[in-house]
């Protein structure tokens, strides 16, 4: 059996809820974890992006403004927003995803060729603010609306879903980006929906909603043991669609160890 095959019976393990652990496990092993966290002070590793209290001397808003507007912004087809946005030590980081360099995550959104199965979707950032504590941070919403009108398949596996021609209308989520102080994007993250009953994706956001909506109802719970195992094998196997980066392809600056679905250690 191929390394590519079992990571795609390892993607598709979760699609189908198959569990090796039982519940009461899975329980026992976030509360030892939460627990151990709780006595660790928090640290504020991430204030190094406050660039030592400097000031922008652009308009962190109006950029965002500009680059949430670009089509393969709005379509969510990364190879078709210009590099020249970026800094060269960029990092996304969602709920379940990442931490993962910028090249990784453009080839893994190639994979998934969502502009085929949802060609009219518009991701509809709106409510742009910048954080009073780190002006180099802009916050915002996303919405994200789609119709399945073309068949998706995840290539590198076998899940494919023809079109249902169903609306996919995602829960409103909280996104923020961070520029360093030349003007480039550094940091991406979003996370999990404001009001997970809003929408047609049963509570799930980005490319989870859209892949409810498609009928290949992927888990996305932060901390399942399941989740956790399936994406490091997948890592392990060096599956197409990827997850996270290796930690030698992760800059220095980001500092937790966490990876995909794991829960924070700092």
């Amino acid at each position: 059996c191929s390394r590519s095959m079992l990571a795609a019976v390892f993607v598709l393990l979760p699609v189908f809820g198959f569990s090796f652990v039982p519940t009461s496990t899975i329980n026992a092993s976030r509360t030892k974890t939460h627990q151990r966290l709780a006595t660790e002070d928090p640290s504020q590793w991430l204030d190094v992006l406050k660039w030592d209290g400097a000031e922008p001397d652009f308009d962190v808003l109006e950029l965002t403004k500009k680059y949430t507007s670009e089509p393969g912004y709005r379509s969510f087809t990364l190879r078709e927003i210009p590099t020249d946005y970026y800094a060269e030590d960029y990092i996304f980081r969602g709920p379940v995803v990442g931490p993962i360099n910028r090249k990784d995550l453009v080839d893994s959104n190639n994979c998934f060729a969502l502009e085929k199965a949802f060609p009219d979707l518009d991701r509809q950032p709106f409510g742009f603010a910048v954080d009073p504590e780190n002006p180099f941070r802009v916050l915002f919403f996303e919405r994200w609306k789609a119709t399945h009108t073309g068949d998706f398949s995840l290539e590198g596996t076998p899940i494919t879903a023809p079109a249902t021609g169903k609306q996919s209308i995602s829960p409103i989520m909280p996104f923020s980006i961070t520029f360093n102080p030349e003007g480039k994007i550094i940091y991406e993250s979003l996370t999990t929906a404001v009001d997970r009953f809003e929408g047609t994706t049963m509570g799930k956001v980005a490319v989870f909603g859209l892949l409810e909506t498609a009928g290949v109802p992927l888990d996305n719970n932060v901390g399942n043991p399941i989740l956790v195992f399936q994406q490091k094998l997948n890592r392990f196997f060096n599956g197409k669609a990827q997850i996270y980066s290796r930690a030698e392809d992760v800059p220095a600056w980001w500092k937790s160890k966490a990876v995909g679905a794991e829960l924070n250690d700092i």
